[in-house]
């Protein structure tokens, strides 16, 4: 009757049993088991098949040879051509083609995938969501022009819960569309069935081609012929990696030729959930009744379990290898495994719990310790009081380079340089004691005598006397000894990263600085010379070879250097640094003389005479090295450097190979800074004034337009040269707010003049760099919005060599500034390259001539010759003509005789404040309005004036003055 009522109560466990599992299953918990136990039979059946599957990789060596990445689309039509000579069973490139890309290479692809072919081509296309808010799903996929002779084909990877990709959807139902994969090619499958990927297959199944190797043509046809050619990223750079098992990762491309391998040789069929069921209630009935047999036993019950185990296993592989049909494992064997539990603890008797649960809770302790102290990395000793080891773990076995019974008995001492001594062995305890609490930073040395450093820190423990110990005394100290020599490794590391150019490998500013502090401060008189080396030309290399080549310079540059200062250096005496760009710093400590200073600057600007050859190309580049000395012309490191660079910019300026510091130069400097940022403020609050200088019609005679020009006086410095101020701006970006604040000035004081009855049209000087700024044109457009006046009010003046920059560019602006209907004239002609080219292609009304030729013309023959046929020309090209500088009635009636149409300078007036200037304007108009138009002088009027030349009579010296 009990034996009834134990296998009644045997088969409610065994019902449990099945509940549990069964409930597992459905929530997906015994997956990882299953997954566990697949992976190990591909693991252990991993072998390589006939595959007539060829991968072209796109891998490193392809992205090294071309060089690129993402590749023209006509590499990829490339590649069709060669394949499509080979006649392949199909084609899948796992490309993404949906970007528009150059036209030129989408059609050549374009045309490649349209050729008439005899085999499939397939493109990829792939899904995901729009973005993390937006859970639209948004399909990616070739582009039309791509799709015509093409199947599309879909990419998404199907990740387990554990993100690894064990299957492969056959199709994917997408926005209403069922779109397949590449994996079926023949449609063995039914739609949207997850296939089980064998990766038994080694990947080395498969036969693999570098992406460059088929498109150069260096792979023989024979190899494609026949054969499904799957085309993708399989460098590791692409990260086209999909995470797998056994693999870790693999590329998708080679992920997809693994599913696809595995339905083409027949992948396993999944039975249904009723059917496992099934099967998991037959394996439970079985082990059940074998585990409650009357000879039931545990030992036999083990016996049981390992037959039950292999079965399940069997089976598995049986069905799965012979009549592709998956069967599950994990939860057969999981059931089978909890019966074995339940009947091995129910045949355990009430003491034996008893039994168990004492010896666990006495050892538990001790394994706990023992097990920490044995797996520890770090060296763990226990010494008496006499500095004898009495125990030792494997690490410091490890650490002192033998093995642990070598270390017993052994003095701690011999193996720590710290705790080494000749006094008697309770000395040994002392030092030990002394350390209790602390850590120290020390030399350890190994049985074979090699030192190294440690750190150690030692504990004081009481245990009670042990004859295994060998000791008379309970005091023990416990060593932990921990190997710094990687740690030490790394902070030279990080301090030579901190102290060094990471390009160049030389010492960096912070190393310059301290080098320059130790110097300045040792010896009874301490002297050194602060080399600044700046390149020239570097900044054009950089742009337009790229900062790669540029690096290789640099490079280049610092080992010419370095060469040239080996002497200095390698004895000490010197030091090379490399601070930042193209900037180089090199320190001279005491040297002999000046003339020793100077020899050695010009040994450095030497040494980069020599062309230097990168990529193929000879590239010069030159420097300007600034010299400042200590105590000669700084007192300490910093000013040292700013007085170097002071005087680097002075033989940069000068064109000249080296400078020494001069203190001129850095008062000129310092009132340059100061200007600049005083200029800011000054343009903020309005200190900044123009003045008006009025041109006059030669011909009428009345005072048509005038020239605005800046002045500021300086609440400290007083009068500021607008020479001085304005090349400041033009270095900075002030020129800008500058020429703003003067536009938006000269507008308004037109439109004052004009509600006065006054109309004049003013002329502003523009910078050079506003030709060159794109959107200077809107911002004149605000500003002649906001001012109320024409455009034709306004003229700008622009010099010659303003168009060298880029004249394409400026070219550019300076149209869309004529669109405006902003009259445009050139200043200062005959002083700049004069490209007759450039007066004919630009929108300009006007010529000015410059001042240097006006002022001559009198006593200089060749000045005249220069007016005269100045005039002729511009007249020819239907330009006006304004002449500076202008000092006396002769010249001016010169210039009219020759044909100028406009005069300026001190022969009628120098530039007056806006209120005075408007006076005199409304002054002379009115007297010359009285007095009439003044008839011009002929030609006649001026022959016979002591150096007069007659240009007509005299056509050679005429040529010769153009020449010049």
């Amino acid at each position: 009757m009990t034996r009834l009522s134990r296998r009644r109560g045997w088969w409610v466990i065994a019902l449990a049993v099945f509940a549990v599992v069964a409930g597992l299953r459905a929530i997906g918990q015994l997956q990882p088991l299953e997954n566990a136990f697949t992976d190990l039979r591909a693991r252990g059946s991993m072998h390589e098949v006939r595959s007539d599957i060829v991968i072209v990789g796109i891998d490193a060596h392809s992205l090294q040879a071309l060089d690129q990445w993402p590749w023209p689309r006509r590499y990829h039509a490339g590649l069709l051509d060669q394949l499509a000579k080979a006649s392949p069973h199909s084609v899948f490139i796992d490309v993404d083609f949906s970007a528009l890309t150059n036209p030129l290479d989408d059609a050549l692809l374009e045309s490649a995938l349209n050729k008439p072919r005899d085999f499939p081509v397939k493109l990829p296309a792939f899904f995901q969501t729009a973005s993390g808010t937006d859970q639209r799903v948004v399909v990616t996929e070739p582009r039309p022009r791509f799709a015509r002779r093409t199947e599309r084909v879909m990419v998404n990877a199907l990740p387990g819960r554990d993100g690894l990709t064990r299957t492969w959807r056959t199709s994917w139902d997408v926005l209403g569309s069922r779109e397949p994969s590449v994996i079926d090619r023949e449609r063995r499958l039914p739609d949207g069935y997850d296939v089980r990927i064998d990766f038994s297959i080694a990947p080395g199944s498969f036969s693999y081609v570098s992406f460059v190797d088929v498109l150069e043509g260096r792979v023989p046809r024979e190899m494609f012929t026949g054969k499904n050619v799957f085309v993708g990223a399989t460098a590791l750079e692409l990260n086209d990696m999909i995470p797998v098992p056994l693999h870790r990762s693999l590329p998708g491309v080679v992920v997809q030729a693994l599913a696809a391998e595995t339905v083409q040789r027949g992948a396993p069929r999944v039975l249904p959930g009723s059917a496992e069921l099934g099967l998991l209630a037959m394996w439970v009935l079985l082990a059940a009744f074998s585990f409650t047999t009357r000879s039931a036993r545990w030992l036999r019950n083990l016996a049981v379990l390992g037959l039950a185990l292999t079965g399940i296993t069997a089976a598995s592989l049986y069905f799965s290898n012979s009549q592709g049909v998956w069967l599950e494992v994990a939860g057969p064997a999981l059931a089978v495994g909890l019966l074995f539990i339940a009947s091995v603890v129910s045949s355990l008797e009430t003491q034996n719990w008893r039994a168990l649960t004492y010896a666990f809770g006495m050892r538990r302790r001790d394994a706990l310790l023992k097990s920490i102290v044995q797996s520890s990395t770090d060296c763990i000793v226990c010494v008496d009081e006499s500095g004898i080891i009495k125990t030792a773990n494997p690490a410091a076995a490890r650490l002192f380079d033998c093995p642990v019974y070598e270390l017993v008995d052994e003095p701690i001492a011999k193996f720590i340089t710290l705790l080494a001594g000749n006094d008697d062995e309770h000395g040994a305890g002392a030092r030990l004691g002394a350390l209790h609490g602390v850590i120290r930073e020390c030399d350890a040395r190994t049985a074979r005598g090699d030192v190294f450093p440690v750190e150690i820190s030692v504990s004081r423990v009481r245990a009670p006397s042990s004859a295994d110990l060998k000791t008379e005394t309970n005091r023990l100290f416990t060593a932990i000894v921990r190997d710094i020599r990687e740690r030490r490794a790394q902070q030279r590391r990080l301090q030579h990263q901190a102290t060094h150019d990471s390009l160049t490998a030389l010492p960096n500013r912070a190393a310059l600085l301290t080098h320059l502090e130790y110097s300045l401060a040792t010896g009874p008189a301490p002297s050194a010379a602060l080399l600044m080396l700046d390149l020239c030309r570097f900044k054009e290399v950089n742009d337009t070879l790229g900062h790669n080549i540029g690096d290789r310079v640099l490079c280049d540059v610092a080992q010419r250097f370095a060469q040239t200062l080996s002497e200095q250096v390698v004895s000490g005496k010197g030091l090379i640094a490399r601070i930042g760009g193209d900037e180089f710093t090199v320190v001279l400590d005491a040297p002999e003389s000046a003339e020793y200073i100077a020899a050695t600057s010009q040994k450095l600007a030497d040494c980069l005479r020599t062309p230097i050859d990168v990529a193929g190309i000879s590239i010069e580049v030159g420097v300007s090295i600034g010299i400042a000395r200590f105590p000669q012309d700084a007192g300490d490191a910093q000013a040292l450097l700013r007085h170097a660079d002071v005087a680097m910019y002075v033989a940069k300026r000068r064109g000249a190979a080296y400078e020494f510091y001069d203190p001129a130069y850095d008062e000129n400097t310092v009132r340059k800074l100061a200007i600049g940022g005083e200029l800011r403020s000054a343009i903020a609050g309005n200190q900044l004034e123009l003045h008006y200088q009025p041109q006059v019609n030669l011909r009428s005679g009345l005072v048509e337009s005038c020239e605005a020009l800046l002045r500021w006086m300086h609440p400290k410095q007083g009068a500021v040269s607008p020479a001085e101020f304005i090349a400041i701006a033009e270095s900075t970006d002030l020129i800008r707010p500058l020429t703003e604040h003067t536009l938006s000035v000269a507008l308004t004081q037109v439109r004052a003049w004009r509600d006065r009855g006054v109309h004049l049209r003013v002329a502003v000087n523009l910078s050079a760099r506003l030709l060159q700024d794109t959107a200077f044109p809107g911002r004149l457009a605000e500003l002649l919005g906001a001012s109320g006046v024409s455009a034709a009010s306004l003229e700008l003046e622009i010099t010659e060599s303003a168009m060298m920059l880029d004249p394409a560019r400026a070219l550019r602006v300076i149209r869309e500034i004529d669109k405006l209907g902003v009259l445009i004239s050139i200043d200062d002609f005959g002083t700049g390259y004069s490209s007759l080219g450039y007066l004919r292609d630009l929108p300009v009304k006007a010529l000015k001539l410059d001042k240097s030729f006006v002022m001559g013309m009198r006593n200089n023959g060749d000045d005249r010759v220069i007016v005269e046929s100045t005039a002729r020309m511009a007249h020819a090209l239907k330009l006006e003509l304004v002449a500076e500088g202008v000092e006396n009635d002769w010249d001016a009636a010169f210039l009219k005789a020759a044909g100028y149409d406009f005069a300026q300078g001190f022969r009628y007036s120098p530039a007056l404040p806006a209120d005075r200037f408007m006076a005199w304007v409304v002054e002379y108009n009115a007297t010359a309005l009285i007095s009439g138009p003044v008839e011009t002088p002929g030609h006649e009027d001026f022959t016979g004036m002591p150096g007069f030349i007659d240009c007509e009579d005299d056509a050679e010296r005429a040529v010769q003055a153009r020449q010049r």
